[in-house]
């Protein structure tokens, strides 16, 4: 059976295959020399912690050496770029230069293919996301057949930035004539239902051209909300993302937890939370609040109502945060805190 230990460095947490919870050790020598200077000593300590603890617990250690990297390397460009959205072909030939470097990286505690990854992947982001709006400024020729390839592991990354444009100008069409169909099964139903949708008002049957404007509008609103969210990856969650694809070379029910994540396993294992009970939603870049939890601190204090809109958040005594398009799980890092906490 698969347990918890904790990794007492930075609240850094991973889930190994074994029992108990315990600190670990002082790392083996490898780990201890040959310490290469970093930007951040705290990436250096909680990457050599990490490989430190699996190298010493977990059920069926492995070498760290080039196939070790090898699988960490394939791991973390799938899920750096899973839909080969992004990147292209020369970014990828970049990092494959690290392919069997990882291990000597994880040994001396530096991360220069992580570092590269996040420059390019941020860069290729703030690419695609002017892109995008410039295509669906315009009418989709709906006339015209096209392909889509929908299953991303039968794709390649595109060749440049024109492969790119053109995928992109494949995907928005097809999600595009996805909403169009949708709004014509919508209107053909209440045409076969004219009583009750007499009783709803009016009936407007759109043309075509009326149906594709709204279907991009739809989409723009999809990718305007996906981009604010791709904008808040920090450095902290692409850290996150890196151990997870180390820890997952291992198996796949070896998990790496950053801060966060372990308070919430803890809160789903436990079923205890200590916080204000107000379950939020995200919605249209604004943070609301979905429910109140009977008996909760919310619940007593009596002024947070269901619906309400959460514009500012300050923890005690501090200068209130606004929190205007911050996601979802970002306003709850910083809402929640320890019992009797303020929080206004």
């Amino acid at each position: 059976m698969l347990s918890s230990r904790a990794i007492a460095t930075y609240s850094t947490v991973l889930l190994l295959g074994i029992s108990g919870l315990t600190a670990f050790n002082s790392p083996p020598s490898w780990l201890r020399s040959g310490s290469v200077q970093v930007d951040n000593p705290k990436d250096e300590v909680l990457l050599k912690t990490l490989v430190q603890g699996l190298s010493e617990a977990h059920y069926q250690p492995q070498l760290i050496d080039d196939k070790f990297s090898q699988r960490v390397f394939d791991l973390y460009l799938k899920r750096l770029d899973s839909g080969h959205r992004f990147l292209l072909q020369a970014d990828v030939q970049q990092l494959r230069k690290y392919q069997n470097a990882l291990d000597d990286e994880l040994k001396q505690g530096n991360h220069p293919f992580l570092d590269l990854s996040t420059k390019l992947i941020e860069q290729r982001i703030a690419e695609t996301q002017t892109m995008y709006r410039e295509l669906l400024a315009n009418p989709f020729d709906l006339t015209v057949a096209e392909s889509f390839e929908t299953d991303p592991d039968k794709l390649d990354y595109p060749v440049d930035a024109a492969a790119r444009r053109d995928y992109w100008h494949r995907l928005l069409k097809y999600q595009t004539l996805v909403q169009v169909s949708e709004m014509m099964d919508e209107q053909a139903k209440k045409a076969e239902k004219p009583l009750a949708a007499k009783q709803a008002g009016p009936i407007t049957k759109r043309t075509p051209a009326e149906l594709e404007a709204d279907a991009r509008k739809r989409v723009l609103k999809y990718y305007d909300e996906w981009f604010n969210d791709i904008k808040q990856t920090d450095a902290a969650d692409r850290l996150a993302l890196y151990a997870s694809s180390l820890t997952n070379a291992y198996d796949p029910h070896t998990e790496y937890f950053a801060p966060q994540d372990k308070d919430n396993f803890d809160i789903a294992l436990t079923g205890r939370l200590e916080g204000t009970g107000a379950l939020l939603n995200e919605k249209d870049g604004q943070i609301t609040v979905a429910d109140i939890v009977p008996g909760s601190a919310a619940y007593r204090q009596g002024e947070l109502k269901t619906g309400d809109i959460i514009l500012r958040v300050a923890q005690g005594d501090a200068e209130p945060v606004d929190i205007s398009g911050m996601r979802r799980d970002k306003v709850v890092k910083l809402i929640r805190g320890r019992k009797a906490r303020k929080c206004a």
